[in-house]
């Protein structure tokens, strides 16, 4: 039975990890789609930004103004820095109205958005010369990115003289005004959601919280199965003792039986009848705490001499055990012979079937309570025992089933006579010193 527990814990464990991460990966595809969808929006919003002229406030350098820096640049009137400072002052110039204007399209989407249009490569074919060595901006919102998207991306050729750049009076000569210059620029657009995963986060956070519960549900159903399984499983187990221990013990006064009838069937014997009495009275006391709790006896207080008598008959049954009684000729006892009998002999008998030699009695009345300790010198029990010896059949096992004999119905009669006076037991016990059973009823 134990393998199998174990082998249902392997499987539901192999499948609990296998629902774990299917539910990961639904979860992880359901953030990739939704990151992808809010990209896909950020990227039609933004997509018409270049077109909007009104924006910039002509702040940027167009086509006309850009190539005649490319022409100066390729004939070295102007250095890459001079290019790079223009750049960088139309950033300066449009950067504040550009992050307004992106924060005006986002902001209600609880985007953080991030905008960037760089120059990536200029290329001067005449010479297939590239005259800049590293992007250079062309406009940006405020901040750093970090993890820059693509937006969009393209190249720009144009092929202009001088002469249709400019009508300004030049020194320059008439073969350089209509020399035709040609470039080819790359050009891209990038873009960035700050705070993408929060975003996300937030419209799974449901999902995520569903999943996870649902994950839990599971496993707190399966803790609980496992556990009612054990319960099953130990009560089975102790079902099963009682079972073989009832077997054990009847076998011996059943074949006296046999061997007494198969005797008085050849001679009448008054001997032999006395005999079979005795394993007729046998049979009934192993068979009777089986039924001890169904009974209901009047509630008569026992006296003084029954409690006497109960005492004696049991030290007259196990002379070698030492007892300790004291006196308890002036109290007043609160339960019935029945109930006093079935608590007081299975305490003792408790003690002595776990190795007691010496037995401390105890009956006193403290206000309006009445005790019963009693105290041996057995071999004890460990402390995690102790909450199982009121269960019906539970016996503390030693090497061999039937080391101690009994049904494991003592302590739980004991336990629900107790109970049904409104009373308490209290058990303390040590490994091989011993072990002290207290018991309390409350009576007017």
């Amino acid at each position: 039975m134990e393998l199998k527990s174990k082998n249902y814990i392997y499987f539901f464990t192999i499948l609990f990890v296998i629902l774990i991460g299917i539910q990961s990966y639904l979860l992880l595809n359901s953030f990739q789609l939704k990151k992808r969808e809010i990209y896909s929006l950020t990227k039609e919003k933004l997509g018409k930004i270049d077109e909007t002229d009104a924006l910039f406030d002509n702040d940027l350098l167009n086509n006309q103004d850009a190539t005649s820096y490319y022409i100066q640049l390729a004939q070295k009137k102007i250095t890459l820095a001079t290019l790079e400072s223009s750049y960088a002052d139309k950033v300066n110039k449009t950067e504040k109205a550009l992050t307004h204007y992106v924060d005006s399209l986002f902001s209600p989407l609880g985007f953080q958005v991030r905008l960037q249009k760089e120059i990536l490569q200029i290329t001067f074919q005449n010479a297939q010369e590239k005259l800049i060595k590293k992007p250079i901006i062309v406009y940006k919102t405020s901040g750093e990115m970090t993890h820059p998207l693509e937006l969009s991306s393209g190249t720009w050729s144009t092929e202009k003289t001088v002469k249709q750049l400019t009508k300004e009076q030049s020194t320059i000569t008439a073969e350089q005004e209509d020399k035709q210059y040609s470039f080819l620029v790359l050009r891209r657009s990038t873009f960035e959601v700050v705070n993408i995963n929060w975003i996300v986060f937030k419209e799974l956070a449901l999902l995520l919280f569903n999943s996870t519960l649902i994950l839990l549900a599971l496993l707190f159903l399966f803790y609980r199965t496992y556990q009612n399984l054990k319960q099953q499983q130990k009560k089975i187990s102790q079902l099963h003792d009682a079972v073989d221990n009832i077997s054990h013990e009847l076998k011996t006064p059943i074949a006296t039986l046999k061997v007494a009838l198969k005797t008085i069937q050849k001679q009448p014997d008054p001997t032999i009848l006395a005999v079979m009495e005795r394993q007729v009275e046998r049979l009934e006391n192993t068979l009777q705490p089986l039924h001890e709790s169904d009974k209901t006896d009047a509630d008569i207080p026992i006296t003084f001499d029954q409690v006497k008598m109960i005492l004696a008959d049991f030290k007259l049954a196990h002379p070698h055990i030492k007892f300790d009684i004291n006196e308890f000729s002036t109290i007043e006892i609160p339960i019935n012979e029945s109930d006093f009998t079935t608590i007081i002999v299975n305490l003792m008998n408790n003690s002595i079937k776990y190795g007691a030699t010496h037995l401390s009695v105890s009956i006193s009345t403290n206000k309006n309570l009445f005790e019963i300790q009693v105290r041996d010198n057995g071999i004890g029990m460990a402390l995690k025992e102790i909450p199982h010896i009121f269960e019906k059949f539970y016996r503390i096992q030693k090497n061999n089933i039937h080391d101690s004999k009994g049904l494991g119905l003592g302590l739980y009669l004991v336990n629900t006579i107790v109970g049904r006076h409104q009373g308490k037991i209290d058990v303390t016990s040590k490994i091989n010193i011993g072990t002290t059973f207290n018991i309390i009823i409350p009576h007017e």
